[in-house]
This record gives C-alpha cells, structure tokens and sequence, in this order.
C-alpha cells in the first residue's frame, strides 16, 4: 500500500487495491466474475469481514459486526442477475450497505493463494501450477496456474490422509485408492478438480488432493492409477482465508479484518 495511505482514512477501493495486489484481476479464469461485485469505492472503510459464501447468515454477520465490506470467495454474482429483490444475497448486501469484493481464481492462480495454502498444508515441495487452464493468454507467469504438483517425502496414502485430516480439522474424507500405497508426487486443486485429473495423471502424480469429483472423474482417476482424496468443496478453500486476513490487515492500517463465523460447507459428515 502507498506511503501516503499510512494514517489516512480507508475506503473500500483501497481494500480492492490490497486484493489487486495479493491476486490480480487478470489472473482469473476467463469465464470468472472477480472483483469489487457490490459497492461503491469510495465508501468509508473500518471492517472487513471474509468468507468463503456470502450466504445471508454471513452477511447478517457482517452487518452485525460493523463491517462496511466482505470479501467472499465464491463471486456473489456470477451469471446475469435478471431479478434483485429483497432475499437474495446482493440484495441483502446492498440493503446492509455492503460491499462485496469476489477474487475465486484469481486467488486460486496467485503465488501464495489458495492452491498454495493447501499444498503447504500438505509439506509439498518444488511445486509448480498444474495447468495454465482457463487463463487469460499473457496474465500469468511461470509461478501461476491452476492447482499444484509438487513432491513431498516417500510416505503411506493413510499416513498422507491422516495429515491432512489434521491440518484441515477434519474427521472425515473421501479416499479412493489403497490406504497403503506409497505418496510421492502429489497434485491438488482446491474447490472442484475433475478438470484437473488428467493433468494430475500426465503430472505423474501418485496422489490427486481436491475438494470434490464426480463420479466418473474419480472412476477416470483410479483407472489412471491416481489416488484421490476429496476433503469436501469449501472444506479444501477455506484454510486460506486466514493467511489472506493478515495480508490485508498489513495492506490496510486501522482496518479490522476478521473471518467469518457462520461460514461453512453445506455439507457436514453424520
């Protein structure tokens, strides 16, 4: 942040720079909708609140907590709205004078960004993406992409699972492929990844860490001898919103950055 921000009165445009330093615009997949979604930038800015899901319970929760903006991953608008009415979540945004900022695979592709996290989770080493995918032609450098593949130290499937079952704060995951098999090269992709499975496999990666599969993407996996483990969607992008706390506190002096409470994956393990 500029020199001659230090001290200065903070507006949610200085938020959006923060971001647009942390994981530029330009990085996003081409059928993204990233940015500042909902606000004006020029509105005083005290709290940020941030979240995987703008749900209305978290936007609740913002309002609640004073905060003038929320950065929620997952966009708040991503197809053309046809209809904005009372209940829905940009809606209730703007209701509760909030503005909403939405950086998905820009922070997915970005050095340090959500594919990172989890790869650190993991003790993954020479890393590098997994694929270019969807980016812009020219965006990214050799650092970005989709996903990561990377090496750790030679270990058991059940011992890797174990692992990251920890770190994650996790009981459960989806594990296909035999618990005692030898891990070596390991790829991951936070959220969705069954675009992913065949970079994995043409990657020579023993195991494929993402948040979700089809079925016929799993099926396509085994078959390539690639051992999957599925920790659910958000459950995998969530651990960088904590990292991603502290490098906008850093990036706004005076402002309260905090992670949601309410914020959670639809799903939960019975």
């Amino acid at each position: 942040m500029e020199s001659s921000k230090l001290g200065a009165a903070m507006k949610v445009g200085d938020l959006a720079a923060a971001m647009e330093e942390i994981a530029p615009c330009r990085l996003a997949a081409s059928w993204d909708n990233v940015g500042l979604l909902v606000g004006d930038p020029e509105s005083r800015l005290t709290r940020v609140l941030l979240a995987v899901d703008g749900t209305l319970p978290v936007i609740e929760e913002a309002r609640l907590a004073g905060c003038e903006a929320l950065v929620a991953y997952h966009p708040l608008v991503f197809a053309p709205l046809k209809r904005l009415v009372a209940g829905t979540v940009a809606f209730e945004a703007a209701r509760a004078g909030l503005s909403v900022y939405s950086p998905h695979t820009a922070l997915d592709v970005a050095i340090g960004g959500t594919n990172d996290v989890l790869s650190d989770m993991i003790g993954l080493a020479e890393r590098r993406p997994l694929s270019a995918g969807a980016l812009p032609l020219g965006a990214g450098t050799a650092d970005c992409g989709f996903g990561r593949v990377g090496v750790i130290q030679s270990e058991l499937l059940g011992d890797v699972v174990a692992r990251l079952k920890s770190a994650l704060g996790v009981d459960h995951v989806l594990v296909s492929g035999p618990l005692d098999g030898i891990v070596r090269r390991v790829a991951v992709c936070v959220g969705s990844g069954g675009d992913l499975v065949g970079d994995a496999a043409a990657a020579g990666a023993d195991l494929f860490v993402t948040g979700e599969l089809r079925h016929h993407d799993a099926l396509r996996a085994r078959a390539a001898g690639l051992a999957v483990v599925c920790t659910l969607h958000s459950v995998s992008e969530r651990p960088a919103l904590a990292p991603l706390a502290a490098k906008l506190a850093a990036r706004l002096p005076g402002v309260v950055v905090s992670c949601s409470s309410r914020d959670r994956d639809p799903f939960e393990v019975c």
